[in-house]
């Protein structure tokens, strides 16, 4: 009996040793659960900021692209009037997964490219002028982009007291709006000006 009482006392005194190492084993798991929440928005923070640069610089890519197109048509078109004393229209150029027809830049991405001539100008002082735009087109299953419009204008107008002609040009790009149709450059009184809500580029 006083063997089984010394037993009593060593396993009693074992218990708090016991739940002392309970204690330790929980603080510890919740010293590790609320560690792996802060982690964890960390983790997902950055994978949304590294998508967003992502997005940022596919978006920067497309819009330098259409840029360097419309501006490209606009410089060839001064020198097709160079030539020729008189601007060409263009067939348009859709986004499209097979390239558009002529194919000048090949597999178009993201944008349309089309041209317009103006028969009834406003402006006594101007000739001819011609109106190229790059818009946001199919962009083949890239969702959730929003890309600025471009305008661009050739303004064939007559030099300072002769009947020879020089041109004009400007490209613009839209600042706030997206989507939505652009309006044209204007020539008046001898000074090129963008649309409201956009910035010269060209």
């Amino acid at each position: 009996m006083f063997k089984d009482f010394k037993h009593f006392l060593y396993y009693q005194n074992l218990k708090p040793i016991c739940n002392f190492s309970t204690q330790l084993t929980s603080i510890y798991l919740k010293i590790l659960f609320l560690s792996i929440i802060p982690l964890s928005f960390l983790f997902n923070g950055c994978s949304n900021k590294d998508e967003n640069q992502v997005m940022e610089k596919k978006i920067s890519k497309l819009e330098k692209e259409a840029e360097s197109r419309l501006t490209y048509k606009i410089q060839e078109q001064e020198r097709y009037f160079s030539k020729h004393k008189t601007f060409f229209k263009s067939p348009d150029e859709p986004a499209t997964s097979y390239g558009s027809s002529p194919p000048i830049f090949g597999i178009q991405k993201c944008y349309r490219y089309y041209t317009e001539t103006n028969s009834d100008l406003t402006s006594k002082t101007t000739i001819d002028a011609v109106y190229s735009y790059a818009v946001q087109d199919d962009c083949g299953g890239m969702w959730g982009l929003e890309l600025r419009w471009y305008a661009g204008a050739v303004f064939a107008v007559p030099l300072t007291r002769g009947k020879e002609l020089k041109t004009i040009s400007v490209v613009c790009r839209n600042i706030e709006s997206y989507g939505r149709i652009p309006s044209r450059p204007e020539y008046i009184n001898g000074v090129v000006k963008c649309p409201s809500n956009t910035t010269k580029v060209y």
